[in-house]
């Protein structure tokens, strides 16, 4: 799940932005603010990722992509090739999968990338990993010119090129906090490691005859001498400091490959205890914490849904594509060949159209009886007496518009649903009405997350009731109102108390405009 966004010198953004989400998050502002720019940012390092084999670094556009953000110089804040691109994306990890090094399950993962000319390519210039506190930096990773050879991995994830770019650590947190875990593990089992180092340095005789013939003489002795000198320290009477100091500075060595603006392994020679096979569970690697936080990203940035502002017009009859989709499609034309084999879901969305008061009822069906691959999709009007069926194009836009949203919204699950403005062509009433559907696909079993940019005052005002009667929680809902000055867009959210109300007024007053027009 998403939990923040901070953008620095993208599009609008110029001095940098946080931008805090919640189960559901809408986005609000003035036209041209800067409110598409939180969902670019997100679609920019979605695209790149599901399109890496390009070998494109950055791809700010391709052809049937999810979004257009044209040439990097036109992605910087002003256009200004002096700026570099910073986006920070922090997640919600499941503990289950990574044990984070402190009490948060919350971490985050920044990319900082420079063009330095028009002449030049386009670079990851550093990688940062924040803590749950998107202040508190825990590591820096500044890329090298140099590259990796594969065989130079201790670690590698099944990358396909034959060598890779290297991110050398070049900053790393001192704060006790992260090692002391590990340095009260390390104290708890102190003789069992001493026992097992000793009897390693003991069985590392046979090695000897080896530092002769052996191409490795090199990496046996450091080997060699890393063992004595793991056990004289152990033997000592060390306190925190002296260990984190120790610690720090082999961790410090970190160096990681990196694919595209991922990293995929390490090329550090593993730990001692590593080694030996004794690893405690607390152990604070920086190389493990940063690939774990990339790959949380990964898997977040997959599970975002992004449904284009305009969805593709209904047709009066469909030919089945052969499979069975998982979606609706980025612009709802997947809908009908996901209705066609899923039955459950044309009955789950009907029961929401009853409940959201839209007087019609879906009904799928194949046409004549020679191919099963021509089918239609249609409505009933509930509000006749007798049955009568019109086709999708027959009834209103915003119909055919909101149809494959409601869907997406039934049919996912833990997905991270993005879309801009799904009140266009939608009356007041159905805008507010909305906001039960949003509420329902947050809760068990969808436990969807929803990024909405929008202008309806009505699915705000929905929400705040549903805050109120507690059917959600104030903290289950963002509100981001985005504003642009001389010096870029900046992003404020505006928070909801236990009775719905706003805690801050709204900027400029709340819906000003309707007032105006009421005088």
């Amino acid at each position: 799940m998403l939990h923040s966004l901070e953008l620095e010198n993208f599009k609008a953004f110029g001095k940098r932005a946080r931008i805090p989400f919640a189960p559901i998050t809408l986005i609000f502002g003035e036209n041209s603010a800067g409110k598409s720019t939180i969902l670019h940012a997100l679609y920019l390092l979605k695209q790149s990722l599901t399109n890496r084999d390009v070998g494109t670094l950055l791809l700010p556009r391709t052809e049937n992509g999810i979004v257009d953000l044209g040439s990097f110089q036109e992605m910087l804040f002003d256009h200004d090739l002096e700026r570099s691109l910073s986006i920070r994306v922090e997640n919600i990890i499941d503990n289950d999968i990574v044990q984070l090094p402190y009490k948060e399950n919350k971490i985050a993962v920044e990319f900082n990338f420079k063009r330095s000319s028009l002449k030049e390519e386009v670079i990851l210039h550093q990688i940062s990993i924040y803590a749950a506190k998107s202040s508190e930096c825990i590591a820096k990773f500044r890329l090298s010119r140099n590259t990796l050879d594969k065989r130079d991995m201790f670690y590698f994830n099944g990358v396909s090129p034959a060598k890779i770019a290297a991110a050398i650590c070049i900053w790393l947190t001192k704060e006790a906090k992260y090692w002391k875990p590990e340095f009260e593990a390390c104290i708890e089992n102190k003789e069992h490691i001493l026992e097992k180092l000793k009897e390693r340095l003991k069985n590392f005789q046979y090695s000897i005859q080896e530092f002769n013939n052996n191409n490795n003489k090199d990496y046996w002795e450091y080997l060699h001498k890393d063992l004595n000198d793991e056990i004289v320290f152990l033997s000592s009477d060390f306190d925190l400091e002296t260990y984190i100091a120790k610690r720090h500075k082999e961790e410090a060595n970190t160096v990681l490959g990196i694919e595209g603006f991922i990293p995929v392994g390490t090329a550090c020679i593993p730990t001692l205890r590593e080694r030996i096979g004794y690893e405690p569970l607390s152990t604070f690697h920086i190389a493990d914490l940063t690939t774990a936080a990339c790959d949380t990203l990964q898997r977040t940035l997959a599970d975002i849904f992004p449904m284009r502002p305009f969805r593709r017009p209904p047709e009066r009859w469909y030919i089945f594509g052969g499979n069975t989709p998982q979606h609706v499609g980025y612009q709802g034309d997947l809908l009908p060949d996901l209705l066609l084999h899923r039955p459950e879901m044309v009955d789950e969305t009907n029961e929401w159209l009853k409940r959201l008061e839209i007087d019609y009822e879906l009904k799928v069906k194949p046409i004549g009886t020679d191919s099963g691959d021509l089918f239609e999709v249609k409505l009933r009007d509930t509000r006749r007496k007798e049955p009568v069926s019109v086709a999708l194009p027959d009834v209103g836009f915003g119909v055919s518009q909101l149809l494959p949203f409601i869907v997406q919204s039934l049919v996912s699950e833990k997905q991270i649903i993005s879309i801009e403005q799904p009140e266009v062509h939608v009356h007041p009433k159905l805008q507010a009405d909305l906001g039960d559907l949003l509420a329902a696909a947050i809760q068990n079993p969808r436990q969807n997350q929803f990024l909405i940019e929008t202008h309806s005052e009505h699915l705000i005002l929905r929400l705040q009731r549903l805050v109120y009667n507690g059917e959600i929680k104030p903290e289950d809902v963002s509100v981001v109102y985005v504003s642009r000055g001389p010096e870029g867009a900046k992003a404020e959210r505006l928070h909801l108390d236990e009775e719905g109300d706003f805690i801050h007024e709204w900027p400029n007053g709340f819906f000003l405009e309707r007032l105006r027009e009421l005088r």
